[in-house]
């Protein structure tokens, strides 16, 4: 039997002006480019958790 991947809709709410450059290329490996801009990113991943963990002040995360 498959196992369900848990997935989660990633939705940049904050600008990225201003921010530090660490931060704008967590929002752009997520695939996030501009404001309300939102993606559907695999949860289990260590590192997509550590790139929503890193900006959470920036995105709103919901889980589908």
């Amino acid at each position: 039997m498959a196992k369900s991947a848990k997935k989660l809709k990633v939705t940049l709410i904050k600008s990225l002006n201003a921010r530090l450059q660490s931060h704008k290329d967590c929002a752009r490996g997520l695939g996030l480019t501009r404001i309300r801009s939102s993606v559907e990113v695999d949860g289990d991943d260590p590192c997509i958790q550590g790139m929503i963990k890193k900006i959470n002040y920036l995105i709103d995360v919901k889980e589908v």
